[in-house]
Formats: structure tokens, sequence, C-alpha cells
């Protein structure tokens, strides 16, 4: 255990020292500013469009960390052949990857919580009062990204980083979409699209299932006991996933 941390730290210290990291955390904020003139010209609506455009913000710029760095860290460590001198000492390929996996969960998680705490603030500026609602949307928001992080080095043990990255967005993308999925499994289609909905239901983790924007804006009433075991259910298909992607690393020849 004491490797799998010690690879987790060195990993949360090379990325989060990352310049393009601090790019996209300044653009993300900029972006989040921007919204105080969207919000300036609503009628009646200011705080509900900084939250809205706030969240989005907050997803779109965390998804391109957890695709984009989650798919070259491992393949940039292959490249530099410092994973040859790592596999020299007493370390597995598994501790490894779960090393590396927690560094940069831990970096997103900086980086999340960074434009979380600016959009809670510019909120609270906006609304005059302030919102835990959005401090449980991020933190959901995190939860999806980290599921993002854990399928995209999953994808990335067996292709390349550019492809890992794409499926990785893709999955992203079709989480979001997974209700509408499931919605065909019920319509009255032929048995081979009710077996593709099916099969692409349950192998693609349901993210919209833990979005709570809607609530946060006000435009619908979150059921937090089924948050809560979705929730559960994202996790399990993290641990699920690193365990394929582990065994999947284990048989990679360098």
């Amino acid at each position: 255990m004491r490797r799998v941390f010690a690879i987790a730290l060195n990993t949360f210290k090379e990325t989060i020292r990352d310049r393009i990291l601090g790019v996209i955390v300044l653009f993300a904020l900029a972006m989040i500013a921007g919204s105080l003139w969207l919000a300036s010209i609503s009628l009646d609506e200011a705080g509900r469009m900084m939250k809205d455009f706030g969240l989005v913000a907050v997803t779109l710029f965390g998804l391109v960390v957890a695709v984009f760095v989650g798919a070259s860290l491992v393949h940039k460590e292959v490249e530099k052949r410092t994973v040859f001198v790592i596999f020299s000492k007493p370390v597995g390929r598994a501790e490894f990857l779960w090393g590396k996996f927690l560094g940069l969960c831990a970096t997103l998680f900086v980086v999340v919580a960074a434009m979380g705490a600016f959009l809670f603030a510019t909120t609270w500026y906006v609304a005059h009062a302030p919102s835990a609602s959005i401090l449980l949307a991020i933190l959901l928001i995190y939860l999806q990204l980290v599921v993002v992080v854990a399928v995209t080095m999953l994808f990335a043990t067996f292709t390349s980083p550019i492809l890992a990255s794409v499926l990785g967005v893709c999955v992203f993308v079709a989480g979001q979409l997974s209700h509408n999925v499931f919605s065909l499994t019920k319509l009255g289609h032929g048995p081979l699209v009710k077996v593709a909905s099916w099969v692409v239901f349950y192998a693609v983790p349901d993210l919209s299932a833990v979005d709570v924007k809607a609530s946060v804006v006000g435009e619908d009433v979150a059921r937090w006991s089924s948050v809560a075991f979705w929730s559960a259910y994202l996790a399990a298909y993290v641990v699920l996933a690193l365990l394929v992607a582990s065994w999947a690393f284990r048989r990679k020849e360098f």
C-alpha cells in the first residue's frame, strides 16, 4: 500500500505542476467570471444563470483534464522508459496503475475544488446568498469525472492516448444519455435494437443518475436516495474498470 501511495504522490506532484493544467483552470475561471455578464443582462435570473453556466464550465474543463491527462499518464511513462526503472523495483503493475489513478484523482480534486470554490463565491456575490447545493453538485461532478478517468485509463492500457481520449469523451456523453438508451429497451423495435440497447445501458456508466444540475437551478427536485444509490454504483464501476485495466496492463508487453 505504501508503494501505491508513493506513486500517487509522485503523480500528483508531476501533474499539478503541468503548465497546461494551469491554463485549463484559468480558462475555466475566465468562463465562470464571464458568466457574470450573462447574469447581469438576465431578468431576475442572475443566480440561476450563474449556477447553470458555471456548473457546465466546471464539467467541461474537468472533463478535459480527466480524459487528456488520464489517457497519456501511463503512455508517458512507457515512452520515457521510466516504467522500466519502476518495475525493476518491487512494484507490481497493478500497484503502478492504481497509484497513477489515485494521483490523478488528487490532482483532479484540486482542480475541481478550485473551480467550484470560485463558482460558489461568484454565485454568492450575485445572488447575495450562499448556495450549499452548488457544493454538492460539484462533488457529484467530481464523481462523474473520476469514472471517466478510470475508463480512460482502461482504454489507454491497450490503445493509443488519442483514441483513449476520444473513447473517454464518448463514454461521458453516452453516460449522460443513458436514460434515453434505456427508453429504447421499452419501445417496440426489433429484438436486435433491444439487445443492443440493453448492452449499452449496462456497459456504459449511468452518469446522468447523479447529475443534479437541474435541481440546483430549480428546474427539478433531486431524489437524494436514488442519487446515493447510483453514487455507490459508480464507485463500484470505478473499481471494476481499474481491475480490468490492471489485468490488461499485466498482459501488456513493453
